[in-house]
């Protein structure tokens, strides 16, 4: 079968290297070139999200289009929605969705999930008293990710002084959250297959760096209760969104309860432990939902741990995963970027054991 999607970064890269020995074909379409995913033997198409024509033609060569990316510009994905000749997976309504902060908070609540309060913020709409307790977090209402696009409002003062230069873009739109003191941040990974059928490995717990995932622990330190409540949740959201695929669905824990922050259409950096859990990959579950497969009979993850490695001290992080690879319970997951940037995520390392196992020197990737 001749897979594609829409991006070429290291989430391709990573579903390529699951596709291609299952016997698939695996097409990339981005604009970027020399992509993560080309050099593990993708086909890249290098063209524009916007270019009909190019996607047309990409869509064409392919069987199945699905996504690495969320971020795909709104006019790509109603395009997509038009056509009927290629199946989609997920369904492009679920990546409008996704992106759309207000959308997705909106979706949330309608199926009567806990979550922050909120507010959609317009020029229109910010003449309008706010009965959010401060602090806030106001973030941009689309293609905000590792904190890009967010900025803490502590008092009235702050935000007097954020609708100073908030609306010099015509269309600018934001979404106001009520800050969660929470104790834990926890994800679901889960896959939902053609027929229905969903498998989730259970909740990672993630530590957070400047608002960049630092660590995932597997299986999160929570009640069996909250696990198997995330689990739930995440199912009746994937059902709700007539989803196929690999998804993250992203939870605060806070005195017990669970509230539903955000979810990735895709697969996601808080299910790369997967890779090594001794058990099936998020991205083989995708490519094997998004193919038309039914689910494998035994999915059973062992205690797990992940480490981002970012560019900000790229080499100092290399010669430390040196050390660790003389020891067989750790695995270098790289992406070859072109170039380390602090901040970019340049690959990851697995331990396949627990946090009270783990070499210290894990821990200063």
């Amino acid at each position: 079968m001749k897979l594609g999607v829409l991006g070429s970064g290291q989430l391709g890269q990573m579903m390529c290297l699951e596709a291609i020995p299952l016997g698939h074909e695996f097409y990339c379409y981005s604009p970027d070139q020399n992509s993560p995913s080309q050099k593990v033997g993708a086909r890249e198409t290098v063209a524009s999200y916007e270019s009909s024509e190019h996607l047309k033609k990409f869509l064409d060569t392919i069987d199945v289009l699905s996504f690495e990316f969320e971020n795909i510009p709104k006019q790509t994905l109603e395009f997509l929605k038009q056509q009927k000749d290629t199946p989609v997976y997920p369904p492009a309504q679920a990546l409008i969705i996704a992106q759309d902060r207000f959308l997705e908070k909106s979706h949330f609540r309608k199926l009567g999930f806990r979550t922050a309060e909120y507010f959609h913020l317009t020029k229109d709409s910010s003449k309008f008293e706010i009965s959010i307790p401060f602090p806030w977090i106001i973030k941009t209402l689309r293609f905000g990710y590792d904190g890009k696009g967010q900025v803490k409002i502590q008092n009235r003062t702050d935000y007097k002084v954020f609708l100073e230069n908030a609306f010099q873009n015509v269309g600018s739109e934001y979404l106001i959250e009520e800050v969660i003191p929470f104790q834990k941040e926890i994800s679901i990974i889960l896959t939902r297959f053609q027929n229905g059928d969903i498998v989730c490995y259970g909740a990672v717990e993630n530590e957070h760096k400047h608002h960049i995932l630092d660590l995932s622990i597997f299986p999160a330190r929570i009640p069996i209760g909250l696990n198997l409540e995330s689990i739930e949740l995440a199912s009746k959201l994937a059902l709700s969104l007539q989803y196929v695929g690999t998804m993250g669905v992203e939870f605060f824990v806070k005195d017990n309860l669970l509230y539903l922050n955000e979810f990735a259409p895709r697969p996601h950096n808080t299910g790369h432990y997967t890779q090594d859990c001794q058990s099936f990959s998020q991205f083989y579950l995708h490519v094997q939902a998004i193919s038309g497969n039914t689910p494998p009979s035994d999915v059973r993850p062992k205690p797990t741990l992940m480490k981002n490695i970012l560019g900000n001290q790229y080499e100092e992080s290399l010669e430390i995963t040196k050390e660790l690879l003389k020891d067989d319970r750790y695995r270098l997951h790289l992406y070859g970027k072109e170039e380390a940037k602090p901040g970019r995520k340049m690959g990851h390392m697995n331990f396949k054991g627990t946090l009270e196992e783990v070499n210290p020197l894990f821990h200063e990737l």
